[in-house]
């Protein structure tokens, strides 16, 4: 693997202010896979940069194209399996957002499906539901869940759609985790019928709890490229034809049991706590709604 550094993909620039350090020591020799997914083993992050020009804020340098591919295709997420009632819960809130702005009937293409949970709520919903992964075993379980919807594994670049042959696209916790933001919203663009609607959830780098947390902000991770804010994002996607419509916070269901899980991988007083806390059985399986310093963003095809 190597480290690859790349321009701004909202002004082309490549002209940064280092924010963060990077927290990793060793990043060409660790396993890169233990930093990835809800199953992640370790938690840390390359350097964090913002663009001097537009202010966007990316990880520089980060893992090439081909590593990441490479990890996708074999992610199998165990932890992200045992969220499943919780993600119902946030699913559902992305199905009222889509149903808000786009009531069914209406083609759905969900970008990084995962076990394809949204696509089956949309499925139920009326909508007919498509779905994409990179990951072959998220795609097993997808299918296995909602039958009348098509999912397919592989990745967007080998994705072959017809030409406006969707009316929403949605790209739930995606974006960040994109070699190109730039090539991947052209693509959806292609895909998207004119006036169709573009659904996002991403961090959000101009947050409160982002801002509060600053380099200890649990959503700087190895594995998130780009953090966008409300500004960037909507330049972004002004500059490949897309209306921003609106933006909104966005909050995750989880168990105490994950949260504290994902505490004990970061130093401090409080980590062996939260691995104790892990481990219950009685209150490790409390949900629990919170910000986590996240936007769901709505837009629109010009």
């Amino acid at each position: 693997m190597t480290l690859l550094s790349v321009p701004c993909p909202v002004c082309a620039q490549a002209d940064f202010a280092e924010l963060y350090p990077s927290t990793i020591e060793h990043p060409e020799h660790d396993d890169v896979a233990s930093y990835f997914s809800s199953s992640r083993q370790r938690a840390g992050y390359l350097p964090i940069v913002r663009c001097r020009r537009c202010g966007l804020v990316q990880e520089h340098p980060r893992d090439d194209p081909a590593t990441l591919a490479s990890v996708y295709s074999g992610l199998a997420d165990g932890v992200y399996d045992s969220e499943d009632g919780n993600r119902r819960v946030d699913a559902d809130a992305h199905l009222a957002l889509v149903q808000a702005h786009h009531a069914p009937p209406a083609t759905v293409l969900d970008v990084g499906c995962a076990t394809g949970l949204f696509a089956a709520r949309a499925q139920l919903a009326g909508y007919q539901a498509t779905g994409i992964d990179a990951s072959r075993w998220a795609i097993e379980r997808a299918r296995a869940r909602a039958s009348g919807a098509d999912f397919s594994a592989g990745s967007l670049e080998s994705a072959n759609f017809a030409p406006e042959s969707f009316r929403v696209i949605t790209l739930w916790d995606v974006l960040e985790h994109v070699h190109s933001p730039v090539e991947v919203l052209e693509r959806v663009r292609d895909w998207l019928s004119p006036g169709g609607f573009l659904f996002l959830s991403l961090p959000n780098a101009e947050s409160a709890v982002a801002k509060a947390m600053g380099k200890r902000w649990v959503l700087l991770l190895r594995e998130h490229l780009w953090y966008f804010s409300p500004d960037t994002i909507g330049r972004l996607l002004s500059k490949m034809g897309f209306t921003l419509v609106r933006t909104r916070p966005k909050w995750v269901s989880f168990s105490l049991a994950n949260v504290a899980a994902r505490a004990a991988q970061y130093p401090g007083p409080l980590a062996s706590v939260s691995s104790q806390l892990a481990k219950s059985s009685l209150l490790g399986r409390a949900p629990i709604r919170f910000p986590m310093g996240e936007m769901d963003v709505v837009a629109q095809r010009r």
